[in-house]
């Protein structure tokens, strides 16, 4: 018995079967399979039951479980607290939202590689709810997502937050006065897919305002969207921050709009029994380099 067959067997567990634990590890399902036969072995039982889809412990895995839970975290620790991080090893499966990939996700990664250059990072960029279900199915370690969380069995991470502000194309020429939700609802909007974070908080702008939210064109990328904005689509609601140089230039123009929109918090999620203490440094890391405001 060692700690990769230990790994493995709490990857199977996670992802729920040998092709999502092998995906998880970067490694071959026959890899997988071996080191679960070995450890079987080892033990004299059998882990595993292989008669349905979906691969479930015996009650003899069951037992199992827990012990493994402490003996990989304890020997994660040991390498992260002990060891030389320059050679630490392993795979983060990290998931990010559009805005952070559009902005200050390669700096954290250069951080990373900086401080970390044999781990391997797996990035998914994806909405929010996408990014939740993942985390929570074990499909990815890490998630830097719209917040607040409020996900049962995980740990958040503040990591500041950001303005949004509704935006459109000079050229578009709309009024400078303050306009409400139902007098901006008279110019084409443009907006994020119904699966987003901003979707609902938008629709309820424009519903307390008596008026109805029906975006000409939708998407799923704030990076698409910005673009169609400055193409003088029509207006979207965007991060202030990640647009300064447009504004700054006169080819992008901040609304004056009325009830301004609050702004939008980020997090850094994880499991709370991950056993993998990289993902925590990871987001730590984040805080750091973070560009949002407020996240010291």
């Amino acid at each position: 018995m060692d700690i990769r067959q230990l790994e493995t067997l709490l990857r199977i567990v996670e992802t729920g079967s040998f092709a999502g634990a092998a995906d998880a590890l970067c490694a071959t399902q026959s890899t997988v399979s071996a080191r679960i036969g070995a450890l079987e072995r080892s033990l004299g039982v059998e882990l595993f039951d292989r008669s349905s889809h979906r691969a479930r412990l015996t009650p003899k895995g069951q037992e199992l479980l827990k012990p493994a839970q402490e003996i990989v975290a304890l020997a994660a620790r040991v390498r992260h607290q002990i060891g030389n991080t320059q050679v630490l090893t392993g795979t983060v499966r990290m998931g990010v939202v559009g805005l952070v990939a559009l902005t200050w996700l390669p700096r954290l990664m250069s951080a990373v590689r900086d401080r970390y250059p044999g781990v391997t990072v797996v990035l998914d960029i994806a909405l929010t709810a996408a990014l939740i279900d993942k985390l929570r199915d074990g499909e990815i370690d890490l998630a830097i997502v719209t917040g607040p969380a409020d996900e049962p069995s995980t740990s958040s991470v503040p990591l500041g937050h950001d303005e949004f502000v509704w935006i459109a194309a000079s050229t578009l020429n709309l009024p400078t006065e303050r306009m409400t939700p139902r007098e901006l609802a008279r110019w084409p909007v443009l907006g994020l897919s119904s699966q987003s974070h901003h979707y609902p908080v938008i629709e309820r702008w424009f519903r307390a305002g008596g008026a109805e939210f029906k975006p000409v064109i939708s998407c799923n990328t704030v990076r698409v969207l910005g673009d169609l904005t400055l193409a003088g689509l029509g207006v979207s609601l965007l991060p202030r921050h990640s647009y300064t140089a447009e504004i700054a230039a006169g080819r992008l123009t901040v609304l004056n709009t009325e009830p301004r929109i609050g702004p939008v918090e980020f997090v850094a999620l994880y499991r709370t029994s991950a056993t993998n203490p990289l993902t925590s440094a990871i987001a730590a890391l984040a805080t750091e380099i973070s560009e949002f405001a407020g996240n010291l």
